[in-house]
């Protein structure tokens, strides 16, 4: 019969490790004190990650509006829609960052679903006979969510993967190709379902299956 194992011998017992390992390991952790990183604040990287969406559909509505694209009248017809898109984005992406914000990513799913809604409902019939291939809507959405998206990614590299979190920040992204179709585009509520919320839903999974695979700079909640 083996003798008992005792437990406090055991964790009172010295680790052998060899005088280079020790040499690497103390070597190693003095590289990463040199290299001196700035820690941003989530509260930062949030503010950037909903500038990167709502600064950017603005900045497009002002191109449009200076090139003609755009009448002033037009763009007053819209600013309810279009401010719902902007407080859409903020919620989901400082939810998507929070550190605890578990509650205020789900509220901000549930704010995305009204917001997809409302632009469906609130879709009259078309003034004009469309001249582009209704694909294209899902192209440019897609485009002008490309560099928003490089962000979200960015910065949901700073915590470790969750599933809510990566769809909480793809809903962010993908206010800004919303904002955009309700400034360039005329066309029915099928429409908007059909190519526009497409786009925005598949922002959101790309944002999940990217953010899965990439590699996080840190695991913290």
């Amino acid at each position: 019969m083996k003798a008992p194992i005792d437990i406090d011998a055991l964790l009172n017992e010295t680790p052998r490790t060899d005088g280079a390992s020790l040499e690497r390991a103390l070597a190693s952790a003095r590289g990463e004190l040199a290299l001196r990183e700035p820690v941003r604040r989530w509260r930062t990287e949030a503010a950037w990650l909903m500038a990167s969406s709502g600064g950017l559909a603005m900045g497009v509505a002002g191109v449009m509006l200076a090139s003609g694209a755009l009448t002033g009248s037009a763009l007053l017809e819209r600013v309810p829609l279009l401010l719902l898109l902007l407080a859409t984005s903020a919620v989901c992406a400082w939810g998507a960052l929070s550190p605890r914000g578990h509650g205020l990513r789900r509220g901000g799913v549930g704010l995305a679903m009204a917001c997809a809604a409302t632009l469906v409902l609130a879709r009259g019939s078309p003034s004009t006979t469309p001249s582009l291939p209704a694909w294209v809507c899902t192209v440019s959405h897609l485009a002008v969510g490309a560099a928003p998206l490089v962000v979200a990614l960015w910065m949901l590299r700073g915590a470790a993967f969750q599933p809510l979190r990566a769809l909480s920040a793809g809903l962010s992204v993908g206010t800004t190709g919303a904002f955009v179709g309700e400034l360039a585009c005329e066309q029915d509520w099928r429409h908007v379902a059909s190519y526009h919320l497409f786009a925005w839903g598949l922002i959101c999974v790309m944002a999940l299956v990217l953010s899965r695979h990439l590699k996080p700079r840190s695991y913290a909640p």
